[in-house]
């Protein structure tokens, strides 16, 4: 698995990140050679940041080991010295201020590293019928490619509206900014391509709104949604939706489970109960309330697999703001009521193969 995690060549988006005038930011980019293999004068040299994210990705968030672990550290520390304010002006500077604020911040890189190879892989990995494949891009916002489509849930990032073109639908679970990408809902939207929420409305026809419990099919995907509460109920009641989604026959039937920012009320979860093959909750502010839902009763899911998400979210300021650090998720994954419970990074790849997520 670890070599099919990694891509073999460094794609245009990559490329860019590491390279342009790095006197600046030596200490960034620094990367010891020895003495008798000096690189010819136009061989980029890779950053510290790329470096640690091609190391994330020759592991496997199924297995702390130690080179994940030194990853993550990294990637903290990274994230440590990124202000809330900072990532902010990033979001909304024009095109090339915001790339070279990736060139120039160990975090944005690693963030921007996290979109390319996503977006590369949507585009050009090839699924065979019986498997899935569920790429982790950041947040709470996951992709997912079958054998016959491709959805998204939760797309918040910079470079958002250029997966428009590779997507079938998208779902949205609420109204808050780090949920959605307006660009990216105004591009599915000029395509004609199906966006589902609570609160969307478009003159194209294509929002798939409803404040209430619907089903909806689209191609060969079957999707059911429960509206629930807000983690933080002063946020708003019945402000969440929650999607389960059926990737159909050619996927081998299989079931992911999103649940946004959801209160993990039962009484509001009868539509999409049952057993699932992947779960993904939030961490949640009010403690370990994920595990209401987890059980075979009313209300309840019964998962095969459970990611926990909305880890080291950027915009917000700290953990008082609910910027959860991966040290925190790791050690709330141990406390869910499911032995299978993993936290994944930004980019990873997670592949569904004979009843198996590796």
């Amino acid at each position: 698995m670890k070599n099919n995690l990694i891509k073999r060549n460094i794609n245009r988006r990559e490329f860019f990140l590491i390279t342009g005038t790095l006197a600046t930011t030596a200490v960034l980019y620094a990367c010891p050679k020895p003495p008798d293999e000096e690189p010819p004068p136009d061989t980029p040299v890779p950053s510290e940041a790329f470096q640690t994210m091609q190391q994330l990705w020759l592991t496997t968030p199924f297995e702390m080991s130690a080179e994940r672990e030194d990853a993550l550290d990294k990637i903290q520390k990274y994230a440590d010295n990124c202000l809330a304010s900072f990532f902010k002006s990033y979001l909304t500077s024009i095109n090339q201020s915001s790339e070279s604020m990736e060139r120039n911040n160990p975090v944005l890189t690693c963030y921007r590293m996290a979109f390319d190879r996503v977006l590369e892989g949507l585009k050009n990995d090839r699924v065979e019928e019986g498997t899935i494949v569920i790429w982790m891009l950041y947040n709470q916002g996951f992709v997912v490619k079958t054998a016959s489509g491709s959805f998204g849930i939760d797309i918040y990032h910079r470079w958002a509206k250029e997966f428009a073109p590779y997507l079938d639908f998208m779902c949205v679970t609420h109204n808050h900014q780090d949920h959605y990408s307006v660009e990216l809902i105004e591009a599915m939207f000029d395509a004609n391509k199906p966006v589902l929420s609570n609160y969307l409305r478009s003159g194209s026809g294509y929002a798939f709104t409803s404040t209430t419990n619907r089903d909806y099919v689209i191609g060969k995907f079957t999707i059911k949604t429960a509206i629930t509460d807000h983690n933080n109920t002063t946020a708003g009641r019945n402000f969440v939706t929650v999607f389960r989604i059926d990737c159909g026959s050619d996927s081998g039937n299989f079931t992911l489970l999103h649940v946004g920012d959801s209160n993990y009320n039962t009484a509001q979860y009868s539509n999409v109960d049952g057993a699932v093959n992947v779960l993904i909750p939030r961490y949640a502010p009010n403690a370990l309330t994920e595990n209401n839902i987890l059980g075979t009763g009313s209300g309840q899911v019964s998962p095969d697999y459970v990611l926990l998400s909305h880890i080291l979210e950027l915009s917000h300021d700290g953990v008082e703001d609910s910027r959860w650090s991966i040290n925190m998720a790791l050690e709330r994954a141990s406390r869910i009521n499911h032995e299978r419970t993993y936290v994944p990074m930004w980019g990873e790849k997670m592949v569904w193969k004979n009843g198996k997520l590796e």
